[in-house]
């Protein structure tokens, strides 16, 4: 019978469970389909349009213009009392574009929502790129999930969410995560302002990517430059080890 400790004079661990982990998180894959809108280009403009003037037009596109296929842009707008009437977005070769306008005390929508294909239960990071805009207003984006025939707010983006004017100075990329209720949760975007003239603000991108966490070795560097692996010792113990003696 001999001991050998955990760890030899030469830095080898001498049995498992040694070694000291670093977690990272990064996001991948994309869940968002048409979330370029280089890509899109001029086709948001003969997507699925819905009028309404309910109280909540938000919910009330998803139920009376629900959003059938997946990874398929659906649009919305309010149409008139109690609201502004106002156009739907539409896209450009470099743009989703947003149109708003409050006339006469009265608040507009306009927005888009896609219906997205997801690992229930899982989180997911949502990136927004918007464009320079010296118009005034606040972009929202929200997730839902469907329950029965209606529709439930699941996630809004960050209490501040995506104002404008934006200008060079502004951040460009806004970020929020979002865990997913459901398989097919429900994204949907909009803008408002209190502008009293006709106004429009765009946004060049839209990214869902999953969040996935890996366990890594940590590894440091000597003062000769050549890396090391970290493990952990307890100091003590030993781990025996029979030995024939033949």
């Amino acid at each position: 019978m001999t001991d050998r400790k955990e760890i030899s004079s030469r830095g080898i661990a001498q049995q498992s469970g040694l070694d000291v982990f670093s977690s990272i998180t990064t996001y991948n894959g994309e869940y968002l389909n048409w979330g370029d809108a280089s890509a899109y280009i001029s086709q948001l403009g003969s997507d699925t349009d819905y009028a309404t003037t309910a109280a909540d037009p938000h919910t009330d596109a998803l139920i009376n213009s629900p959003a059938s296929d997946i990874g398929r842009w659906y649009r919305y707008h309010t149409s008139g009392a109690p609201y502004t009437s106002i156009s739907a977005p539409t896209s450009s070769s470099s743009a989703y574009i947003f149109h708003r306008q409050e006339s006469g005390g009265l608040p507009s929508y306009s927005g888009i929502y896609q219906k997205l294909s997801l690992i229930r239960g899982n989180e997911y990071q949502i990136e927004v790129q918007s464009s320079i805009s010296s118009a005034a207003g606040t972009m929202h984006i929200k997730t839902y999930m469907p329950f029965g025939d209606e529709f439930i707010e699941t996630s809004s983006y960050p209490a501040r969410s995506i104002t404008f004017p934006a200008s060079n100075t502004s951040t460009s990329i806004d970020t929020s995560t979002f865990t997913a209720e459901t398989a097919n949760d429900i994204i949907q975007i909009y803008f408002t302002t209190e502008e009293t003239s006709s106004i429009n603000v765009s946004i060049s991108s839209v990214s869902i990517k999953e969040k996935q966490e890996y366990l890594v070795p940590v590894y440091a560097a000597d003062k000769f430059g050549n890396d090391h692996k970290i493990l952990r010792r307890n100091a003590g113990n030993t781990v025996s080890e029979f030995v024939d003696p033949i």
